[in-house]
C-alpha cells in the first residue's frame, strides 16, 4: 500500500508540471517551448498552435509602413504577453525562429513599451507564406519613428515557426 501512495504522489507530481491546453485541430502555425508551464504535446514542454487558436487571443492592430513592403499597412495579430499567459510563461525574451531558420531574440519589454504584436493578417487577410506569413513581428514604425533602425528591423522576423521562452 506504501508503494502505491508514493506512485500515486510521484504521478501528480509529474502531470501537474505540465498542465495542459487544446490541442490545434487545424494546421499548426506556430510551436511554443522553453519557460511554459501549459502544454498541449504529450509529455513533452511544447505547445502547438493553429491560426483559429491564435485567433482567440485578445485581437491588436496596427497600421504602418515598413521597409518590406510598399505603403502603408492595417495589421492584426497578437500580443506575446497574452500567449505567454496562457502558457503559464516564467520567461521575459523570446527566441523567434523563421522557415528559412533566421532566428532573432526580442525582449517582452517590446511588445509592452512599442505595442508590438505578432500579425496574422494584413489588410483584412491572412498573410501567405509567399508574403511573409503566416506570422511575422510588426513594430509601428510610423508611430514611433524611433525604431527606423537595423535593430528593430532585425527583430521584425516574418514567416515565424517557432518561438522559444529563454528562461530568466
Amino acid at each position: 500500500m506504501k508503494r502505491f501512495a508514493i506512485w500515486i504522489l510521484l504521478f501528480g507530481l509529474s502531470s501537474a508540471t505540465f498542465a495542459a491546453i487544446d490541442a490545434p485541430t487545424g494546421r499548426v502555425v506556430l510551436t511554443v517551448s522553453g519557460a511554459i508551464d501549459h502544454t498541449n504535446v504529450p509529455e513533452r514542454p511544447l505547445a502547438q498552435f493553429d491560426l483559429a487558436m491564435l485567433k482567440q487571443l485578445p485581437a491588436h492592430e496596427i497600421t504602418t509602413h515598413n521597409p518590406w513592403e510598399e505603403g502603408e499597412h492595417h495589421y492584426v495579430g497578437f500580443n506575446p504577453k497574452d500567449l505567454l499567459a496562457l502558457l503559464k510563461s516564467r520567461g521575459d525574451l523570446i527566441r523567434l525562429t523563421a522557415f528559412n531558420q533566421y532566428i532573432t531574440e526580442i525582449p517582452m519589454s517590446d511588445f509592452e513599451d512599442w505595442d508590438t504584436i505578432i500579425a496574422y493578417e494584413m489588410d483584412g487577410k491572412p498573410i501567405p507564406v509567399r508574403n511573409k506569413g503566416p506570422l511575422m513581428v510588426i513594430y509601428n514604425f510610423d508611430q514611433h519613428p524611433e525604431l527606423r533602425n537595423e535593430a528593430y528591423y532585425g527583430r521584425s522576423i516574418w514567416q515565424i515557426q517557432s518561438l522559444k521562452v529563454m528562461e530568466p
